[in-house]
């Protein structure tokens, strides 16, 4: 199979959830009702509510990149009309440099679902000390 990135990604995200739902859910079917504590059952909820709104943030995110590109693609395809002069290249390509060099300040691109998996180990962990493991 040939993954590129993004695939990667995905499967990432969702090993992660699946694991962060069935760790807590076969802790549950296993153990007697005494031992789950509120602070066990608000980890669970805390751990199901941020794969909920990770995955919508996440495919909003991706549906945002995808749509971004397309109308630079089209942005593009107008502009190829204009750009037969290779002075005009020229300079676009030196403009474009420098805005790289100039611009960077603020520009932070983190993907939404490294954080999703931060976030989950987190709570996964969390989850796991207040059943007693660590």
């Amino acid at each position: 199979m040939n993954y590129n990135n993004t695939d990667l990604r995905d499967i990432v995200s969702l090993a992660l959830a699946f694991i962060s739902v069935v760790i807590p859910t076969i802790f549950f079917i296993i153990s007697s009702p005494d031992k789950i504590t509120n602070q066990t059952l608000i980890i669970f909820g805390i751990i199901v509510l941020s794969i909920i709104i990770g995955s919508f943030l996440t495919y909003l995110y991706s549906r945002w990149k995808r749509m971004s590109k397309e109308i630079e693609e089209m942005q593009k395809a107008l502009k190829v009309k204009e750009l037969f002069n290779n002075m005009e290249i020229r300079l676009n390509v030196v403009e474009k440099l420098l805005d790289k060099l100039y611009n960077k300040r603020g520009q932070l691109n983190i993907d939404p679902r490294i954080i999703l998996w931060i976030l989950l180990i987190i709570l996964l962990l969390l989850f796991l000390k207040s059943i007693g493991l660590f």
